[in-house]
């Protein structure tokens, strides 16, 4: 009896071994997912340098419509006609993170709209606008908590770790300036980035300009 049993469980050890493979696997994957934004949340200051909008915009075009694959609608907006003063790594982090939200939250055929303009007060205000599933008012107070993920289907195939809108906010934070998020569900959502006008400067009018255009993505 005890050989039969020993020899069950030799069978039973090869499974067993890839289950443990694989769990160590997507811990590991999981793990991997996360460290890249260790060091921005991290980080408590910055390098001051001028950020150019016009090319920041049009990088933020380009990786829109290579996520989207030709299933939405791309407008961008510059309506400010300024740079910012702040980090370009980091900047392109948080707005790259709003921008790829709205792609994969907005159902095919559907609009993401990125807007630069100014305010009443000198600033400036970078805004996402989708048309896509929109967020209960319910998750809105708690959304840029780190690792906290609307709990719905749509979220757990979009996959992510629940960390992008906590970046966003740690990089605004490092920048002096705020995140507005308005949404409706089934009407789509609106994250926009408000800077201070300290944070404002002279668009540089030796780099070209992206004009405002639709573009098929």
């Amino acid at each position: 009896m005890m050989i039969a049993d020993s020899m069950a469980a030799d069978r039973h050890e090869p499974v067993r071994s890839r289950r443990v493979t694989r769990a160590a696997s997507l811990v590991a994957f999981a793990v991997a997912l996360a460290v890249p934004a260790v060091p921005v949340l991290a980080q408590e200051s910055l390098a001051e340098e001028s950020v150019a909008m016009a090319p920041m915009l049009a990088t933020l075009k380009r990786e829109a419509e290579a996520l989207s694959q030709h299933r939405h609608t791309i407008v961008v907006q510059d309506e400010a006609h300024c740079d910012l003063w702040g980090s370009n790594k980091e900047l392109h982090s948080a707005f790259s993170n709003l921008v790829s939200n709205a792609v994969r939250y907005t159902p095919v055929d559907g609009t993401i709209t990125l807007r630069f303009a100014r305010d009443e007060a000198g600033g400036a205000v970078l805004s996402v606008r989708d048309t896509g599933y929109g967020i209960p008012l319910a998750h809105l107070p708690r959304i840029t908590e780190r690792f906290y993920r609307v709990s719905t289907s749509r979220s757990r195939e979009s996959g992510g770790t629940g960390l992008g809108l906590s970046i966003v906010k740690h990089v605004l934070n490092l920048h002096q300036a705020r995140l507005e998020i308005e949404s409706e569900v089934g009407h789509g959502s609106t994250f926009s980035i408000h800077f201070t006008p300290e944070r404002v400067s002279p668009r540089d009018t030796a780099l070209p300009r992206i004009p405002t255009q639709s573009l098929s993505a």
